[in-house]
């Protein structure tokens, strides 16, 4: 492995600007932390990737088994001095490894090949990156078919999106910059019924049908779907609460009615 003790080196210069979104979208390359993370990019065979390691995380026992399969990957390892590290790093206990990898979010085309029982999660203006990160690891561990995002929720590759979702961004496709419209004609197109979730909902979420194929969509933390937006819908559900206590965290929402469609598919108990 080649070795970098410059904190000036170019490689470490890229990649230091990718914690900057203009940057990410500039090169389509996001720089991540931790071996859970990376270990899940070289087993979904994700190339080309940079992997930068400190001598003493490369004595971890996982990391010949990740060293092997990234060669095969053609991945680049580089062996970096700790101060060289400590410009890659991010979170506040680093592991002593990084790496860059390439985008990986999908084109909204793509899902049209998904199963209609796998119901696809759309978030209208979710701000909020520990949440984001929460529902995409929970849409894959309920079985979804996919995350869609509008234009202006908060960047899938965020830090703090990647690190709460745990190694979920690989499990299951990811699609940004999606607005109302272009929404519309992909459901028209794939027969999926659009199905908003507000605090006015005309029925609860246990009555849905969840037998036919939709597209739920979740609105912004603090504000919920547009008017606009619910007025599109086929139609509107609620979570019934308890009088007098406080709207649900958007993430608990999620999880609440993904686990109830996979339920009603019959998936969860097998």
């Amino acid at each position: 492995m080649d070795e970098i003790t410059s904190r000036e080196n170019e490689r470490i210069k890229k990649a230091c600007a990718l914690k900057q979104k203009k940057e990410r979208q500039k090169q389509r390359k996001v720089l991540v932390e931790g071996w859970r993370l990376i270990a899940d990019a070289a087993a979904q065979g994700l190339s080309p990737v940079q992997c930068f390691i400190t001598p003493q995380a490369a004595t971890h026992e996982r990391f010949q088994g990740l060293y092997a399969l990234g060669k095969r990957l053609s991945w680049q390892f580089f062996v970096v001095a700790p101060k060289v590290y400590d410009k890659l790093k991010e979170t506040q206990h680093p592991q002593g490894i990084a790496a860059v990898l390439p985008y990986f979010t999908t084109a909204l085309d793509l899902t049209e090949r998904i199963a209609p029982q796998r119901p696809i999660v759309y978030l209208q203006s979710v701000q909020d990156p520990g949440n984001l990160g929460s529902i995409i690891r929970t849409a894959a561990a309920a079985d979804a078919g996919a995350v869609v995002l509008s234009r202006d929720s908060v960047d899938v590759y965020n830090d703090k999106v990647l690190r709460s979702a745990m190694g979920a961004v690989f499990k299951i496709p990811l699609v940004t910059d999606v607005d109302m419209e272009t929404l519309q004609a992909y459901c028209l197109r794939t027969h999926r019924r659009l199905t908003g979730a507000a605090a006015s909902g005309s029925s609860s979420y246990t009555q849905l049908d969840y037998a036919q194929a939709r597209v739920l969509a979740f609105g912004n933390e603090g504000n919920g779907l547009t008017l606009p937006f619910l007025q599109a819908c086929a139609e509107t559900v609620t979570i019934p609460m308890r009088p007098e206590t406080e709207s649900l965290n958007l993430a608990a929402a999620v999880g609440i009615v993904l686990y109830k469609a996979w339920e009603r598919q019959g998936f969860l108990y097998e």
